[in-house]
């Protein structure tokens, strides 16, 4: 009976320590860390007066949360923590104290040395990998699921990025069990600059798309804003600078409502480089001033080489190759200090051309020559491979491990109060039963009432989509039977004339002028040219043959000529679309790109189509004229919007237009296979 009422003494302590914090976040850190302080004594005190297995494993758990508290504030006081919590464990064979105080210790190697974090985390996961194929509590998956986590992180540091997505892909399916969702958002956010690390767009897009989903869900703006910056970087790298606008656009307003220090150095960073890839220089070197004065003073970190490099190219833009040296070779000296081989690389390669443009002819040799030494040491072009990986335009390995030894600290401590918050929940719901039974009654109307007004709007869905599949279907039916009519009705005919005319000409009869016999030659053959195209414009046999993918291609080359660039980017595939709904999305795309020409007077028109299972996204940019958005009436009114937004709808779709005069025109289209 003693032991119970020091067992729940114990509980209450922690409980009231906790709530506090959770709740009201009125307690500072120091505050904080000097209260678990007393209640580790008080459990020390309770210990002596007996020895008990529950007092021991709070004093493990108590041990090691102070490791972590202390963690990148006094490095003596986490490794003392934490070196004690293992002793106990290992002395009084506490598995789970054991697994804990590993976990924790690698953690606070991680940014130290990575491999002796690995040593450390692997001995944690061994053991807690054996105990939760028998024990699947929440407290034991919770303690695998960051450990895991953890060691994968360590992975990539050492360099072994796969072994670090492969040990990331394994804590995912545990977390979303756990329904630790902010945990699980900012798994998929670090996982997406991973993959934007490894120069892998794609997949890259689709992480950061997953964990800014979730923020969403959890209508956190402050923690998406991060990921809303990663998602420009990713835009970028899929040459979409449309869509890299209006993100970076998005996170600016998000940065204005919460600003912070890590966010607004991203944010201007990524905008220089928006900047510079649509060739305005003198904006780019705005952005890097705002951000210039949070690494001026440290001269040997990776964020001032990035920022000096940004400097020169920019500079460069404006032709003021002077300057653009100068920033070129702090680049340079950023280099040489933080041991980046394919860096001084870089740094000289670029100031050479900089040397040469300013007629500085003997500098800009010296340059290239010591440039080519440095390239020639460089052991092998695997190593290269690694060091250009590790030196990629806006991400480095310690930005890395400043980002994601911010998250993954945040994590915890966000997951711990999101646990209190739960519990103060509950206990006021318990305060507040007596209300809520009074009106019970209330609800289940309410309830009821809302069921049938939702059947009400479904069955209106359901008919109206059966109107709209009737009706596209109909247009369907009547295009493909115009096609045959004219391709084996008309353009039989006009064949027949060509043929006659053709052997006119090769009989050469005197009495027809031959000039004007060639001339009315050339328009049926361009009669017949026309002809086809329509033909294939209404029902493209490519489609029904080879599927969407070689339509797009076919139509995408067809519209390129002289004065105009149709690029056509297919991520993913149509396999277990419907035919009718691939020739929906062909008509929606097609009506697009003529749109971006005819109306837009567009010289260059970007198709993208990805998709990721059930989930399409269609986007057509181009460099037009754009329009206003209070015009978006006549804007319908010329480009038969009401046509295309016919056939979104008939997709359940989502259609987004975001355009601006002279800047272009971005058409998103959101399409779920499943829905439609």
């Amino acid at each position: 009976m003693m032991k119970h009422r020091n067992r729940m003494r114990v509980l209450f302590h922690l409980i009231l320590l906790y709530l506090p914090f959770s709740i009201s976040g009125q307690i500072e850190g120091e505050q904080y860390r000097d209260s678990l302080l007393m209640e580790l004594q008080h459990l020390k005190n309770l210990e002596k007066e007996q020895q008990d297995a529950d007092i021991m494993s709070d004093k493990v758990a108590l041990l090691c949360l102070l490791a972590r508290e202390y963690d990148g504030i006094d490095s003596t006081k986490t490794f003392d923590f934490a070196f004690e919590a293992l002793k106990i464990s290992e002395k009084r064979e506490y598995r789970i104290g054991v697994i804990d105080a590993n976990f924790t210790l690698g953690r606070a190697f991680m940014y130290i040395d990575p491999t002796e974090a690995a040593g450390y985390l692997e001995e944690g996961y061994l053991l807690a990998d054996k105990l939760v194929k028998n024990d699947s509590s929440q407290k034991l998956l919770k303690l695998w699921a960051n450990g895991t986590y953890n060691l994968g992180l360590s992975y990539g540091y050492m360099g072994k990025h796969q072994k670090e997505i492969e040990f990331t892909s394994q804590v995912i399916p545990v977390v979303e069990k756990l329904g630790d969702s902010l945990f699980l958002a900012n798994i998929y956010t670090n996982l997406g600059v991973k993959y934007l690390n490894l120069v892998n767009h794609k997949d890259g897009y689709h992480s950061l798309r997953r964990g800014r989903e979730i923020y969403k869900s959890l209508n956190d703006p402050q923690e998406t804003t991060f990921n809303i910056i990663q998602m420009a970087m990713a835009f970028e790298g899929l040459d979409s600078l449309g869509q890299m606008k209006k993100t970076l656009a998005e996170a600016k307003v998000l940065l204005e409502k919460y600003p912070n220090v890590f966010d607004k150095f991203n944010y201007n960073l990524q905008e220089s480089q928006y900047y510079l890839r649509t060739e305005r220089p003198k904006n780019a070197i705005e952005s890097l001033d705002r951000i210039l004065g949070l690494v001026e003073n440290d001269t040997n970190s990776k964020l001032y080489g990035m920022v000096m490099q940004r400097y020169a190219r920019a500079y460069k833009g404006i032709q003021d190759f002077e300057r653009a040296s100068d920033y070129a070779t702090k680049y340079i000296a950023n280099s040489k200090a933080t041991q980046s081989g394919m860096g001084w690389f870089e740094g000289l390669y670029e100031r050479s051309e900089y040397h040469a443009a300013a007629e500085h002819y003997e500098d800009a040799y010296k340059d290239l020559l010591l440039a080519v030494d440095i390239y020639d040491s460089l052991e092998t072009m695997n190593t290269i491979a690694k060091l250009e990986e590790l030196n990629i335009k806006f991400e480095t390995a310690e930005q890395e491990k400043e980002i994601l030894g911010l998250r993954v600290k945040n994590e915890e401590k966000k997951s711990h109060a999101y646990l209190l918050g739960a519990l103060a929940s509950i206990l006021a719901f318990i305060l507040f039963i007596g209300y809520y039974a009074y009106n019970q009654k209330l609800r289940k109307a309410r309830k009821k009432e809302l069921r049938q007004e939702a059947e009400v709007n479904l069955l209106k869905q359901e008919q109206q989509n059966k109107i709209f599949s009737a009706m596209i279907e109909g247009q369907e039916k009547e295009r493909k039977r115009l096609a045959i009519d004219l391709h084996d009705g008309l353009g039989g005919r006009l064949s027949g004339i060509s043929m006659n005319l053709s052997k006119l000409d090769k009989d050469e009869p005197k009495q027809y002028p031959k000039k004007q016999l060639q001339k009315v030659m050339k328009d049926l053959d361009d009669s017949l040219t026309e002809l086809r195209t329509i033909a294939r414009n209404m029902m493209p046999e490519t489609l029904v043959k080879f599927g969407l993918q070689a339509a797009l291609k076919d139509y995408c080359s067809s519209m390129t000529g002289k004065d105009t660039k149709v690029t056509l980017q297919f991520y993913g595939g149509d396999k277990g679309i419907g035919i009718q709904q691939q020739v929906t999305m062909y008509r929606v795309i097609q009506e697009l790109i003529n749109n971006a020409i005819k109306h837009a007077k567009a010289s260059e028109v970007l198709v993208q189509y990805m998709r990721e299972g059930n989930n399409v996204d269609i986007t057509v940019e181009d460099n037009g004229i754009g329009f206003e958005k209070n015009k978006n009436n006549t804007h319908d009114n010329g480009m038969g919007l009401s046509n295309l937004r016919t056939r979104v709808a008939y997709l359940k779709g989502d259609l987004d237009f975001h355009s601006e005069v002279n800047e272009g025109t971005t058409v998103n289209v959101h399409i779920n296979i499943d829905a439609a």
